[in-house]
């Protein structure tokens, strides 16, 4: 389930240099800029996300199965909802699993209305296009999306009853045309993976996301898979992570480098984030950070032009911040 409540938000890091060997302990990045936004403050479920002209996408709503989404644009001076409400019949029904932006503009969600599970597109003028019902193999259960400006949309998920027995517990990875149809099914592992607990709710889906370059970074523990728009598995990249304990929480690729958000919990239940960057597509190590200082910083994008921003609350405003990597 992805329901890690966050009480802020976050962008991006502007790359400086390599350095030769990364510390176990994270340096604390500085910002070069820090901004008041006029958005008041609210709250969203799980990680926001980016477009390539850097607005940011939060899943608001009273409840987390609730679709809908809150466009903030990148200077924090408009902002526009995309919401189901009553646009196709059941749309009451309709229950939130993920959602996912083009690098345009344009939102997934992915969701479902009793057994049927459906993609939502919105263009981005906020216009909700018809439902595109998923095509999915008996016991595929898919919670995680990731969208492309080319209509094709990789699904992420696992086999769960009613599936066949040599399928059951296994990972379902596949590519689906703009009609919901699955072009192309994956047969891949992601090492050291816990289906079960996965499955059960008892930890959060794995973070797969879009890079630049138009593949798709599937985050596994201590591994991550790059595949190609094709569908082919291009390259396996492994890492160590230097924060015990933690899970990789997010993975953003832009000018050559992987951004790994890595979160921990906290006593309160929060969750404590540090950023691990590696070449790619080498995989080796280049930086190892903490957001800056100050209460609860969240990242909400990474581009190689834009650098990192994050966002927090302060004292009922929203503020942004820009740190590069150095």
């Amino acid at each position: 389930m992805k329901a890690a409540r966050l009480r802020v938000l976050v962008c991006f890091l502007i790359t400086r240099g390599v350095s030769a060997q990364v510390p176990t302990t994270p340096k604390i990045l500085i910002a070069s800029s820090e901004r008041s936004m006029a958005a008041p403050p609210f709250n969203s479920w799980d990680n926001p996300a980016c477009d390539r002209d850097g607005n940011m996408y939060f899943h608001t709503g009273r409840s987390f199965i609730d679709a809908e989404i809150f466009r903030l644009s990148a200077d924090g001076s408009e902002g526009k909802v995309f919401k189901v409400s009553d646009q196709f019949p059941d749309a009451a029904k309709f229950g939130f699993s993920d959602f996912s932006v083009g690098p345009s503009g344009n939102v997934y969600v992915l969701g479902g209305i009793r057994r049927q599970q459906m993609l939502l597109r919105f263009d981005e003028d906020g216009k909700l296009n018809e439902p595109i019902p998923l095509h999915m193999p008996e016991g595929a259960i898919c919670d995680t999306v990731v969208a492309t400006d080319s209509g094709t949309v990789l699904l992420f998920g696992y086999h769960d009853d009613p599936a066949h027995p040599e399928l059951k517990g296994k990972i379902y990875l596949a590519l689906v045309d703009a009609a919901g149809a699955v072009r192309q099914e994956l047969n891949v592992s992601v090492p050291g993976l816990d289906i079960a607990k996965w499955a059960s709710g008892k930890s959060p889906s794995p973070r797969v996301s879009l890079g630049e370059d138009e593949n798709f970074y599937v985050g596994g523990p201590n591994q991550i898979l790059v595949v190609s728009l094709g569908g082919e598995l291009l390259r396996r990249i492994p890492f160590d992570n230097p924060y015990p304990n933690s899970r990789v929480n997010r993975l953003q690729v832009s000018g050559g480098l992987i951004l790994i958000t890595l979160a921990h919990p906290d006593n309160q239940g929060l969750l404590d984030l540090r950023y691990l960057t590696l070449l790619n597509p080498s995989g080796a190590m280049v930086g190892y950070y903490e957001a800056p200082e100050g209460a609860w910083w969240t990242d909400v994008c990474y581009s190689a032009k834009q650098g990192v921003t994050f966002l927090r609350t302060e004292n009922r405003q929203l503020k942004i911040l820009t740190a590069p990597l150095n």
